[in-house]
C-alpha cells in the first residue's frame, strides 16, 4: 500500500489519467500542439504539488536517483535507458507526423447578446425584453394556453426538421449541420435563458451571431424575415411550455432553480395515464387530433405521417394475411422510431406504460381496439444459412426477376419499370434506396428484410411475395440485399476531412478510372434548404460522396450522388418519371469554396457565404434534350444568399458526369492555382473549407432550390519530409539518451561516495 501512496507513483498516475483524458476522452479531441502545451503545463504542476517542501521533494526523488545511480539497479537502469529513448523518439514521432485531424474549432454555446437589437423596425432593449403575451395574458390563462398552442403549430411547420418533434436536436436533417442544432430539452439550454435572448437568437438567427458563436456554421435561420414578431413570441412560449423548463429572469424570487427532469403533464387522476395529453402533446402535430394523418406539420413532410384511422399500417411481423401489427410491432415503430422520417424514438421518453395506452389509443382511431385478432407470425425458414457464394449467387437471380424494377440493378431505387409509383393515397412514392441502410425505416438485420419481403409494405407498391416466391427464395434474396450497402460509403460521423491524394502523372477525367480507388472516401449527410426562402422541405438526394486527387499542377474532384431519376429535359427517361405540375430542370451538383483562407476557423457563411467573405463555386449542369444544351462547368462567385452568384465569363474548370443506375458520377477538374484573386491557392498541407450542394431537376430545383451541406474541409496530403519525419525523432531519442547516461554517472558517483 506504501507503494501506491507514494508522491512519484501518484504523479506518474496523475499525468498519465489526464493525458488518457486530453487525447482519447475529450470531445472534440484536443489539436497535438494544444495537447502539447496543456500536458506541459500538466507535468509543471504535479512537480510543484509534488516537491512543495523538502521532506516530500526528498521522497518523490529517492527512486529516481536510486533507478539512476543505485548498483544493485543495473538492469531497471537499462530498461529505464532503453523506455526513455524509445519513448523520446515516439512521441516526437506522433507530433511530427502528418495527421488529417480537422483543426480544432471552438465557439461559444451562449454568447453574450448585444444590449440592443433592431428588428421589425423596431429596437428592443434585451436587458428589459420580456415576452408581452406572458405579460399580456398570464401563464395558466385560456388565452396563454391559445397562443402556446398557436407556437406549437408554428414551430412543428418550420422548426422541427433541425430541432425535432421531441424538442431535442434531433430532427431528420440535423446530421447536416455541424454544430447540431440546439436540444431545448437539456436542462443547460433555455432554462439558463431569458426569454429576450431567445428572441434575439431565433430573429436573428445564425449571421446574428457574435464570431465566438461562429455565425459562418450556425444553420440557424433569420427568421424575422420569414415570422411575424407575434409568431416568435408565440413559439418561445410553445418552447417553454412543452419541456417544462422556466425562463431565467432577473428577478430571483420569481426565477426557480432548473430541474433535472421537467415536470411533466401526462398523469391524470390519481396517476392514472392521461393518454390524450400524451397524444395531445407528442403526436397531434403530425398525426392530427383525430389521428387522420392531417396534423399541422403533415403537409411538409415526406413521407406522410400515417392515418390511423384507416387502421392501415406499413411495419409489421404478421404474414400477409394478417391485416394489423401486433402490439410489439406498435411499439417497435413508436420506442425507436423510423429513421430517415420525422418519427422520432420516443422510448427514452416515454415509460412502457405510457406507450402501450397510446397503442390502445391508435386502435381507437381506427376502430378495431374491441377485435379480437389471431395473429399470424411470418413463416421464417427452418435453416438460415449465411451469405455463402451460391445463396448471394441464387439471392442476385432472384433479385433481378422481383426486384429490379423498382429497386433498379444496383438498388438505389431507380424505378426501371416505367411505372409511376404511388401509395394507396395516391401520393408518389419513392422505392427505397437499398445501399443507404441510413435510411431504413423499420428494417435492421436480414431477418427483418425477410420479413418485408414476405408481408410486404401494406399501403405502398411493395408487394407480399410468400405466395410468388419460397422461402429459400426470399431468404436468398435478404442476404443478397444486405450485400448492397457495399457499395456504397457510409457516414463517418465525426470526421469532416476529405484527403486528397498526390498521384504522377495526369489527373482521371473518368470517374470509372482505376486511379480513384487510391482516393479515399467522405460521404456526408445533405440537408434541403429549409434555411431561406425559397425553402424545400424534402429531397431525394440526401448523401454526397467526395474523393479527390491531385498533382503538382491541377486537382481533381469525383463527387458521387445518388439520384433515383436522370433529370435531363426532354429526355424520355425523364419524362417517364416527371412530376405533375413540375417544370423539370437540370440536374445540377456544385462545390463550394472560400475566397480568402483566414488562418483561422473562420468561414464564410455556408450558403453562398456572406458580404464580408465571398465564395466560389465550380458549378456543373447536366445536359438538355429540349432545349437542347450540353452539360455545363463553370465558376460562380457569390457573396451571401441575398444576391445571385454572378457566373464567370471563362474559367478554366473542366467537368463531366455520368448517370448510371441511380447515381450521377460527377469529376471536377481544375489548376491548383490561378491569376484570379478569388481563387484561394490549393496547397499541400492546408485545410481548405468546402461544401456541396445538389439540385434535383426532377423536383424543379434551381437557384435557391436546392440541397447543400454544411462546410467540411479538403486537405491536400503533403508530401513527406524524411529528414523531419525520421531525421527529428532520431535526433530527440539520442539527446534524451545522453542526457539519461549523464544523470546516471552523475548518481552513481554520489552512490560509491
Amino acid at each position: 500500500m506504501r507503494f501506491f501512496k507514494h508522491p512519484l507513483f501518484l504523479a506518474i498516475l496523475t499525468v498519465a489519467v489526464i493525458y488518457v483524458f486530453f487525447a482519447y476522452v475529450m470531445d472534440p479531441p484536443l489539436p497535438k500542439s494544444l495537447l502539447m502545451q496543456n500536458m506541459v503545463i500538466v507535468v509543471v504542476g504535479v512537480l510543484l504539488v509534488a516537491t512543495f517542501d523538502n521532506e516530500t521533494a526528498r521522497k518523490f526523488a529517492e527512486p529516481i536517483f536510486a533507478l539512476l545511480g543505485s548498483p544493485r539497479r543495473k538492469f531497471l537502469r537499462a530498461l529505464a535507458f532503453l523506455g526513455v529513448v524509445v519513448g523520446a523518439g515516439w512521441l516526437t514521432y506522433g507530433f511530427v507526423r502528418p495527421t488529417n485531424v480537422a483543426p480544432l474549432e471552438l465557439r461559444t454555446v451562449h454568447p453574450a447578446p448585444p444590449a440592443r437589437l433592431k428588428v421589425y423596425g423596431k429596437t428592443y432593449d434585451l436587458l428589459t425584453l420580456t415576452n408581452p403575451i406572458r405579460d399580456e395574458y398570464g401563464d395558466g390563462s385560456p388565452e396563454m394556453d391559445a397562443a402556446i398552442a398557436e407556437g406549437g403549430e408554428i414551430y412543428y411547420k418550420n422548426c422541427l426538421f433541425c430541432h425535432g418533434d421531441r424538442l431535442d436536436g434531433q430532427g431528420h436533417f440535423a446530421d447536416a449541420f455541424t454544430p447540431r442544432p440546439i436540444n431545448f430539452q437539456d436542462v443547460g439550454t433555455i432554462a439558463q435563458l431569458q426569454e429576450s435572448f431567445l428572441f434575439w437568437r431565433i430573429t436573428t438567427g445564425g449571421p446574428g451571431l457574435p464570431r465566438e458563436g461562429t455565425p459562418w456554421a450556425s444553420a440557424m435561420p433569420v427568421w424575422h424575415e420569414m415570422l411575424s414578431e407575434d409568431e416568435v413570441w408565440k413559439v418561445i412560449a410553445f418552447l417553454y411550455d412543452y419541456t417544462g423548463h422556466v425562463p431565467r429572469s432577473w428577478d430571483l424570487a420569481e426565477s426557480p432553480p432548473p430541474e433535472d427532469t421537467p415536470p411533466t403533464d401526462q398523469a391524470g387522476e390519481g396517476g392514472e395515464i392521461d393518454v390524450d395529453a400524451i397524444y395531445t402533446k407528442r403526436c397531434a402535430q403530425c398525426h392530427g387530433e383525430d389521428g387522420d394523418g392531417l396534423g399541422p406539420a403533415a403537409d411538409r413532410m415526406y413521407p406522410k405521417p400515417r392515418d390511423f384511422t384507416l387502421a392501415l399500417f406499413k411495419f409489421k411481423s404478421t404474414d400477409a394475411d394478417s391485416e394489423f401489427p401486433t402490439d410489439a410491432d406498435f411499439f417497435k415503430t413508436i420506442a425507436e422510431g423510423l429513421p430517415g422520417t420525422a418519427m422520432p424514438a420516443w422510448g427514452d421518453m416515454l415509460s412502457d406504460a405510457e406507450i402501450n395506452a397510446l397503442i390502445r389509443k391508435i386502435k381507437e382511431f381506427g376502430e378495431w381496439e374491441e377485435e379480437e385478432i389471431d395473429y399470424t407470425p411470418i413463416e421464417m425458414p427452418a435453416s438460415m444459412p449465411g451469405p455463402s457464394p451460391e445463396l448471394l449467387a441464387q439471392g442476385r437471380t432472384q433479385f433481378v426477376k422481383a426486384c429490379v424494377q423498382c429497386h433498379g440493378d444496383e438498388g438505389r431505387g431507380n424505378v426501371t419499370s416505367g411505372k409511376v409509383l404511388r401509395d394507396d393515397l395516391g401520393d408518389r412514392i419513392w422505392p427505397r434506396n437499398l445501399t443507404r441502410p441510413e435510411t431504413w425505416r423499420w428494417t435492421r438485420t436480414t431477418a427483418d428484410v425477410f420479413q418485408r419481403l414476405s408481408t410486404g409494405i401494406p399501403g405502398t407498391p411493395m408487394p407480399e411475395h410468400s405466395t410468388t416466391m419460397s422461402l429459400e427464395d426470399r431468404w436468398a434474396i435478404a442476404n443478397y440485399v444486405m450485400t448492397l450497402r457495399e457499395g456504397s460509403v457510409a457516414p463517418k460521423p465525426g470526421e469532416t476531412v476529405i484527403e486528397a491524394m498526390r498521384i504522377d502523372g495526369p489527373l482521371p477525367s473518368d470517374p470509372k478510372d482505376a486511379a480513384w480507388d487510391s482516393a479515399p472516401a467522405m460521404t456526408f449527410p445533405m440537408s434541403p434548404n429549409i434555411i431561406k426562402e425559397p425553402r424545400i422541405y424534402f429531397s431525394l438526394n440526401d448523401f454526397v460522396t467526395v474523393r479527390a486527387l491531385y498533382n503538382d499542377d491541377d486537382i481533381a474532384i469525383r463527387i458521387d450522388m445518388d439520384d433515383r431519376t436522370y433529370s435531363v429535359p426532354g429526355d424520355p427517361l425523364e419524362r417517364a418519371y416527371a412530376l405533375e405540375d413540375v417544370e423539370a430542370t437540370r440536374d445540377a451538383i456544385a462545390i463550394q469554396l472560400p475566397v480568402e483562407l483566414t488562418g483561422t476557423s473562420e468561414k464564410p457563411w455556408f450558403r453562398h457565404g456572406d458580404p464580408k467573405h465571398a465564395v466560389t463555386m465550380w458549378y456543373w449542369a447536366a445536359p438538355s434534350v429540349e432545349p437542347e444544351a450540353a452539360e455545363m462547368a463553370m465558376i460562380l462567385d457569390a457573396k451571401g444568399p441575398d444576391t445571385a452568384p454572378v457566373p464567370r465569363q471563362s474559367s478554366d474548370l473542366k467537368a463531366s458526369g455520368e448517370w448510371k443506375n441511380g447515381r450521377w458520377q460527377v469529376v471536377f477538374t481544375r489548376a491548383r492555382e490561378t491569376e484570379n484573386p478569388a481563387d484561394i491557392a490549393l496547397r499541400d498541407g492546408a485545410y481548405i473549407p468546402i461544401a456541396f450542394a445538389d439540385w434535383d431537376g426532377l423536383a424543379g430545383d434551381k437557384g435557391g432550390r436546392h440541397s447543400f451541406t454544411s462546410w467540411y474541409w479538403l486537405r491536400l496530403e503533403p508530401q513527406a519530409n524524411p529528414l523531419r519525419l525520421y531525421g527529428l525523432p532520431i535526433a530527440m531519442a539520442l539527446l534524451f539518451g545522453a542526457l539519461f547516461v549523464l544523470l546516471a554517472r552523475r548518481m552513481r558517483r554520489r552512490f560509491e561516495t
